[in-house]
């Protein structure tokens, strides 16, 4: 059997090419909307993609299963208990002679690998994993989506932790040696993972994750689950609308953003419904970012926090530096953003004339000055990192409100004060403000983060917890 795991860094989402030694016969599991990815690891290790599977609709990426099906011959297994996607169900008799609807216990072959189908819900309505067996070789392996991650499990909502316990319950009776192909690595939004150096087995995994071993006891599964998920960040919903109720546009259909030059980007940005995207150092963008901009620089945070912070109707323009551009259009597309209008390169934004611009000012405050303040009741703190982080200690009356969450809970936030954002270093609170600015907030950035303020004595909650 030959595994090769292919990562999407921007949500640590992994797709799988599963393939039979012998054949050369490949199935290709969760692939995203670009599938020139599998198209290239394909034709360097020497496989034809036979069949594509999904464990699972995605919500935080567009699902790439119909557009592997447009552009090579394969066939398509989904999942048979939930509903069918719109892109199926409004062409069924075009669709039906490539597309298998899965439930539990079916199988298929491909090669000398046996695919069965494990009904695996609670992360997502209809979840199936695929128990892979090398008939030849008796390799075992398991894609578990995000059902069963390394060191943990997907996150669960609206009560469904008991059907996640069930879920995983069900993998009990499968060998030790079975490889666990997880959905995502550590970082992604979707569940409790733990980074490790290689590949896990179910093995390792009933003795070292927690959520595993606490299968048969359903208090002690919900604590190892519900209260230690990442926050679920605000888009999901919407790519979960897109995957489910829409047809992206082909991704080989949409062109290349031009590239602008000055005065047409001061066109652009003066038309309604034009949101700026300004992926450069926050140093940079200090010093003549443009009011309105939202400042997501290209990191794990960028095309969440984008997708979160940008309405559907709204039209992109990019400033960046040359060399990330393609980087940033695929993380883009990656999470359904296809209105971009233009980019302007870094160096050209910076000869505009700032006559013709509107620049914001976001204001960093020492830990000193944020204190002084503070103890005259003239601001308020709003702590933009991750529930375990502010568990470990927060800012004495601080609001939390995830870095993730900030697009849906910001027009909670009163406006008669100034708000301090604050963060692990200063990164994460900089997006915050350049958000909050966008919205009409006056907001301040806490200068070093949270550990100065502590380290300083000033006020704070929850320091006592252990971590």
């Amino acid at each position: 059997m030959i595994v090769r795991r292919v990562t999407e860094p921007l949500i640590a989402q992994c797709g799988y090419l599963i393939a039979c030694a012998r054949t050369r016969q490949a199935i290709l599991v969760d692939p995203v909307r670009d599938t020139k990815r599998y198209q290239l690891v394909a034709h360097e290790i020497g496989v034809s993609i036979m069949a594509v599977l999904e464990t699972h609709a995605p919500s935080d990426y567009i699902s790439g299963v119909r557009e592997v099906l447009l552009a090579s011959a394969c066939r398509a297994y989904l999942s048979g208990e939930t509903t069918p996607p719109v892109w199926f169900a409004s062409n069924p008799s075009d669709w039906a002679p490539r597309v298998t609807f899965l439930r539990d216990g079916d199988t298929l072959t491909v090669g000398d690998l046996t695919i069965r189908a494990v009904l695996t819900p609670g992360h997502a309505a209809g979840g199936l994993s695929f128990f892979i067996e090398d008939q030849s070789s008796g390799v075992r392996v398991i894609a578990t989506g995000d059902a069963l991650l390394v060191g943990g499990a997907g996150r669960v909502e609206g009560g469904e932790t008991e059907c996640l316990r069930d879920s995983l319950s069900r993998l009990g009776s499968l060998p030790d040696d079975t490889v666990v192909l997880a959905g995502h690595t550590s970082g992604s939004s979707c569940g409790i993972v733990v980074a490790l150096p290689g590949e896990s087995t179910l093995g390792l995994e009933r003795r070292f994750n927690r959520a595993l071993r606490a299968v048969n006891d359903p208090a002690a599964f919900a604590l190892a689950t519900e209260g230690k998920q990442p926050d679920r960040p605000s888009y999901f919903s919407r790519v979960e609308r897109i995957n489910q109720t829409q047809r992206p546009t082909l991704i080989h259909q949409l062109l290349k953003p031009n590239e602008l030059h000055g005065d047409i980007f001061v066109q652009l940005v003066s038309m309604p419904h034009t949101v700026v995207i300004d992926t450069r150092p926050w140093h940079r963008f200090a010093l003549d970012g443009l009011e309105g901009a939202l400042h997501v620089p290209l990191d794990r945070y960028f095309a969440p926090l984008v997708a979160s912070g940008v309405a559907p109707d709204e039209r992109l323009v990019i400033v960046c530096d040359r060399g990330d551009l393609d980087a940033i259009v695929d993380g883009l597309r990656l999470v359904g953003l296809d209105r971009i209008e233009g980019w302007i390169e870094s160096t050209a934004y910076t000869h505009i004339d700032d006559s013709l611009l509107d620049l914001a000012e976001i204001e960093e405050l020492t830990q000193a000055e944020a204190h002084a303040m503070n103890e005259r009741g003239e601001v308020r703190f709003l702590d933009v990192r991750t529930t375990a982080e502010w568990l470990r200690g927060r800012i004495r009356g601080a609001q939390l409100m995830t870095l993730s969450q900030l697009p849906e809970l910001a027009d909670r936030l009163p406006r008669d004060q100034l708000t301090i954002a604050y963060c692990r270093t200063g990164a994460r609170s900089a997006r915050a403000c350049s958000y909050l600015q966008r919205r009409g907030h006056r907001c301040a950035t806490l200068q070093g983060g949270y550990w100065p303020w502590f380290g300083r004595g000033f006020p704070v909650d929850g320091a006592d917890q252990p971590f």
